[in-house]
């Protein structure tokens, strides 16, 4: 806590330092403050231990575009509340045929760092054209032909060297298209039976870079969210994405991850074996 004395010589040093900065003298702060250059003058007097009223403050602080709080040393931040606000949530709107577009772009921002991802549904760049058909015939954001582009995208940027790529997703997801249930019982066997193998083959292929784990939703429950390193860490809504800038959310979504991925019941080197056998094992 700082006495009377120690928080007037902070807040002089700051109001003069960001005077400094700005190139201001005490008659262009006190014109765009609207205050009189005596008024200002008296802030920065040394010899004066008093704190100047609450609206000089604020129209001062506006004037240097700081926040009052900073000025009066109650926070280091030169921001305003909600300019911190601002940086830390973002909303990213989506738009019929480009949700993906927001994913491909930060993907490209992030690289070299580990992206974290649990998946809606299926991993996007997994799917085959049959389940791509089947998801996007009748969806109005997107169309099939539409999906497959951004597959193939994504399929690319998952191939780059250097990517490290982790996800994690419920293997009731799995076992609900080996039983044809649900979005899935419209597929024929042949079409689960591909997909199955297709996501066996690409895990195989693109591991250890791309690795993919199994939970159990019995036990444990993911929102779909893309961590991309230390970063960025989004939730998807469907009609947008929600953006988190700030370290805090973004260890708070990656710890939420990690134990995903600790408490896996298939982990990713296991994970080919155990999409063939679920392949073998679809009826009709």
């Amino acid at each position: 806590m700082l006495t009377k004395t120690e928080r007037c010589s902070l807040f002089r040093e700051r109001l003069g330092g960001a005077m400094l900065t700005r190139q201001l003298n005490r008659t262009s702060l006190g014109e765009l403050a609207r205050v009189d250059r005596s008024t200002i003058s008296a802030l920065l007097n040394e010899h004066l231990v008093r704190l100047p009223s609450g609206h000089v403050v604020a129209d001062v602080a506006q004037a240097l575009g700081v926040s009052t709080d900073w000025l009066l040393g109650l926070t280091n931040s030169e921001r305003s509340t909600g300019e911190i606000l601002k940086e830390s949530l973002e909303v990213a709107q989506t738009s019929p045929g480009h949700a993906d577009e927001h994913i491909e772009r930060w993907l490209r921002e992030s690289a070299g760092a580990k992206i974290r991802g649990a998946p809606t549904s299926l991993p996007e760049f997994m799917k085959t054209q049959a389940v791509l058909e089947l998801e996007f015939t009748s969806y109005a954001g997107k169309t099939p032909q539409q999906a497959s582009a951004h597959q193939e995208e994504r399929l690319r940027l998952n191939r780059t060297v250097g990517m490290d790529y982790e996800i994690a997703m419920p293997m009731q997801t799995l076992q609900g298209l080996t039983n044809r249930s649900g979005l899935w019982a419209a597929l024929s066997v042949g079409q689960v039976q591909d997909q199955l193998v297709q996501m066996a083959d690409l895990c195989e292929e693109l591991y250890p870079s791309t690795r993919l784990h199994l939970f159990d939703s019995a036990t444990h429950y993911s929102a779909p969210i893309v961590v991309f390193g230390q970063r960025r860490a989004v939730i998807y809504i469907g009609s947008a994405y929600f953006v988190f800038n700030t370290r805090e959310h973004v260890e708070a979504l990656t710890r939420h991850f990690d134990q995903l991925v600790r408490d896996a019941c298939v982990l990713s080197h296991e994970v080919g074996h155990w999409l063939r056998d679920m392949a073998r094992s679809v009826q009709l």
